[in-house]
């Protein structure tokens, strides 16, 4: 073809591409709108959890290292990075476990995920798996826990984007899609972290002060966001790394929340129950999340387009105290 055709038809390719809300593709990572993409959810992509990086992909320190790695704390949700099947799962791993996992050379609990079109997406080191083979999930949707299960030094999420059996830049990858891996909201959720700060007042206020008691603090839960909640959440956000300002805001707000599911009981219950009332559920603030718990988190999920599983994570977090 001569010079001149063939730029013109890649110039053409790249308006299509924006015409259909792509954008331009980084190098060597495919856009949204490539044919490859025939999967479930086809240029659906997600946020796959919460946290901060701590290793990338085929750095210079680690040049086989062939994923991306988001740290926080066990239990933490994992999300699916895009609809598929789920080809593979183990969960028999512990901490320390040198044995094969579900790919060569990784080691410890895992989930892959066949999306279609070439793709597959592997979740490593995880504590447990909320999937089994065959099961079909959906992006956004909660797949497993963080852990350190296998040769891991700390809790965390190994996260690898597979296309055509070749590796991919996870943190590019996504970035290509406009998702910021580890803070991104994850697909299905909705509503924005709202920022409590000194002078806040109500349920939110009680919300926080609830998951602040869970993660150690011992405030009085009146709901007025004043000095010594402040002073609290300072302790907080210096406990993990965070600017110490007092104020819960989108980077506080993921790394304080608590998983809170059937049987759980204190502070992040109680958080929990403030938070479905905030929405009109009527239950009584006890910190004891049983059946009645459950199934106002259920009918909120579905209010919400979540999955409907009463298992209030990250996902349900956020729309929660928006």
């Amino acid at each position: 073809m001569p010079k001149k055709r063939a730029f013109e038809a890649t110039m053409n390719r790249r308006k299509l591409f924006i015409g259909l809300g792509a954008g331009i593709a980084i190098a060597g990572i495919p856009s949204i709108a490539t044919a490859g993409e025939v999967g479930i959810q086809a240029g659906v992509w997600s946020n796959p959890t919460m946290g901060r990086i701590t290793s990338g992909f085929k750095t210079p320190a680690r040049p086989t290292h062939s994923g991306t790695d988001v740290a926080n704390n066990q239990g933490t949700a994992i999300w699916a990075a895009n609809g598929g099947k789920i080809v593979g799962v183990r969960t028999n791993s512990y901490p320390g476990d040198t044995r094969q996992g579900l790919l060569p050379g990784r080691t410890g609990n895992g989930v892959l995920i066949d999306h279609g079109g070439g793709y597959r997406t592997y979740y490593g080191h995880l504590y447990s798996a909320a999937v089994s083979v065959g099961q079909t999930v959906v992006a956004g949707q909660r797949i497993a826990a963080m852990g350190t299960t296998g040769n891991s030094t700390g809790n965390h999420l190994h996260f690898e984007v597979h296309l055509n059996g070749g590796l991919l830049n996870p943190y590019t990858f996504l970035a290509n899609k406009g998702i910021t891996l580890g803070s991104s909201a994850p697909a299905g959720g909705s509503g924005n972290w709202p920022t409590v700060k000194k002078g806040t007042t109500g349920a939110r206020a009680r919300v926080v002060q609830h998951l602040l008691n869970a993660r150690g603090q011992k405030l009085v839960v009146d709901g007025d966001f004043a000095t010594k909640s402040v002073d609290a959440a300072k302790a907080f956000q210096r406990s993990k790394g965070l600017v110490a300002d007092g104020v819960i805001g989108p980077i506080s707000w993921p790394v304080l929340v608590v998983d809170v599911k059937n049987g759980k009981q204190g502070s992040a219950s109680k958080a929990a129950q403030t938070g479905l009332n905030r929405h009109g559920y009527g239950l009584l603030v006890d910190g004891d999340f049983g059946s009645l718990s459950v199934d106002a988190t259920k009918k909120f999920q579905r209010s919400k387009g979540l999955v409907a599983d009463g298992w209030i994570g990250p996902l349900t977090w956020r729309p929660l105290v928006a």
